[in-house]
């Protein structure tokens, strides 16, 4: 599959949702009150620590803990560890749904036949005549290559594995015989369960995979 020469107006999205963090901050006002504390570093763990403090002073929190933008969450801790419960509030235990969703486009797609190589060095092939998704996502947005070929990405209803290895820029999805188009919506994840495979499949914890997207993966907050 060709890849475009320009990739710079792809979407690259985190999606965060209003309504997620704020039921996560009830939850923690209503077991801490005025000791309540929400964790900042990492720059709040990728979610972006301006926001989430100032949604958090609205709800009602007046204490937080900071530290360097490049924080990376196995280096915090501390005594006041046990108040912080990052897992509640960004959903990264496993169980929660997580604040962020991670999303790009579908570039290109491209019908291959059984048995064709995909991405450097050929080490997948295509079980079936398969439908190719180009996504304008790789680990320069901080999606881990370590899940080549073991991830999985959602595309409409359907999802499909990463087909072989994650390139800078890109990634392809495999999505057997089911159709999608260009500017399809590539969602990576979304859910407790599909941020827990990704985990699982790169190697990564939980919050690695939010602390590490990288600056052209744009954040947005929805109110859903």
């Amino acid at each position: 599959m060709s890849s475009p020469t320009e990739l710079s107006g792809l979407r690259r999205t985190a999606r965060l949702s209003s309504v997620t963090l704020a039921e996560a901050l009830d939850e923690l006002l209503s077991r801490h009150g005025e000791h309540a504390v929400v964790d900042l570093r990492a720059d709040a763990y990728g979610h972006g620590a301006a926001e989430i403090e100032h949604r958090a002073s609205a709800a009602g929190v007046s204490r937080f803990v900071r530290g360097p933008a490049d924080d990376h969450p196995s280096d915090v801790g501390g005594e006041a560890s046990a108040m912080l419960d990052a897992a509640l509030i960004y959903g990264l235990d496993g169980e929660r749904t997580p604040l962020l969703a991670l999303e790009g486009e579908v570039i290109a797609t491209k019908t291959v036949d059984e048995g064709t190589p995909v991405s450097y060095g050929y080490r997948y092939r295509t079980a079936q005549r398969s439908t190719l998704a180009l996504v304008g996502l790789g680990y320069a947005d901080g999606v881990p290559r370590a899940a080549s070929s073991r991830a999985t990405v959602r595309i409409g209803q359907h999802r499909g594995i990463v087909a072989g290895s994650i390139a800078m820029d890109q990634l392809v999805v495999d999505l057997g015989g089911h159709s999608v188009a260009p500017g399809d919506v590539a969602v990576l994840w979304d859910d407790a369960a599909s941020l827990s495979e990704w985990s699982t499949a790169s190697g990564l914890p939980l919050a690695a995979l939010t602390t590490r997207l990288g600056t052209r993966v744009q954040r947005l907050w929805s109110e859903s």
